[in-house]
């Protein structure tokens, strides 16, 4: 009897785990399938004869899940050459960490609700077709190291909110149409902070940003812009390079 009890026990358990992680990986397959019906263009159809209905989510291309609990942790779709939109729901896959959407031909607006993925620490969307402003919601990405969404069509102020990601080490936002100035205190709240590419923008104003507070940066790319008291790219502004730049201690690489 004792033993009937222990393996009728053991096998309640096993379906009640089996219950509890499809029910938990329910939310991010939704996700995933609301994000593919965005796709208007899978060439190679990579994701189109992948991602089914009723097949293991952790098992599709490009989808990585955690051991435990069957979420999905990273979504990696570099270079599939996709076409399409990032859909709000994206924000439902609330275990992810690591995004990469690079090189692809993605348009539309990044959606707000990015900004609720809280355990992200990598986030990719370099060289799309990404129109609209950066949103002031990824300021709330408090773990994340890099945030690369150069070479799209982005516009509007860079947001003050990132430079408060204490976390970040990589911020590149090079070859958009970002406008406006660089906050004063830049690197105030960015110790980690190794590498910064601004390049290729229309920002303007003074550069007074207290970069010296920066000690860990290795790469400093401002040039092809409009700052009025520096000598950057081809606009050949007059003024001095503030001594902050030329006390950066770890300095490695300079585009001015």
């Amino acid at each position: 009897m004792l033993a009937r009890a222990v393996m009728t026990y053991l096998l309640l358990l096993i379906y009640c785990i089996n219950i509890s992680a499809s029910r938990t990986n329910f939310t991010d397959e939704s996700a995933l399938l609301v994000f593919i019906a965005q796709i208007t263009n899978d060439p190679d159809g990579t994701l189109s004869k992948n991602w089914t209905q009723g097949t293991e989510v952790c098992s599709w291309i490009g989808v990585s899940c955690s051991t435990r609990k069957h979420r999905v942790v990273s979504l990696n779709l570099k270079s599939l050459r996709l076409r399409g939109s990032i859909p709000k729901e994206i924000g439902n896959l609330s275990f992810l960490s690591f995004l990469d959407f690079g090189n692809n031909t993605f348009n539309g607006v990044i959606p707000n609700e990015l900004g609720r993925l809280t355990r992200l620490k990598y986030l990719s969307l370099q060289m799309n077709n990404l129109t609209g402003e950066i949103p002031q919601s990824l300021g709330y990405l408090s773990r994340l190291q890099v945030l690369d969404l150069s070479e799209n069509d982005l516009y509007g102020y860079v947001p003050s909110s990132i430079f408060n990601i204490s976390s970040l080490k990589i911020i590149d936002l090079n070859l958009n149409d970002l406008s406006g100035n660089l906050p004063n205190d830049m690197c105030s709240n960015l110790p980690m902070l190794q590498y910064l590419f601004m390049d290729n923008n229309g920002l303007v104003g003074e550069l007074q940003s207290r970069l010296d507070k920066c000690t860990q940066l290795l790469a400093l790319s401002l040039s092809y812009n409009r700052f009025t008291d520096m000598y950057l790219g081809w606009n050949k502004l007059t003024g001095n390079i503030p001594s902050e730049i030329q006390n950066l201690p770890a300095i490695q690489h300079l585009s001015l």
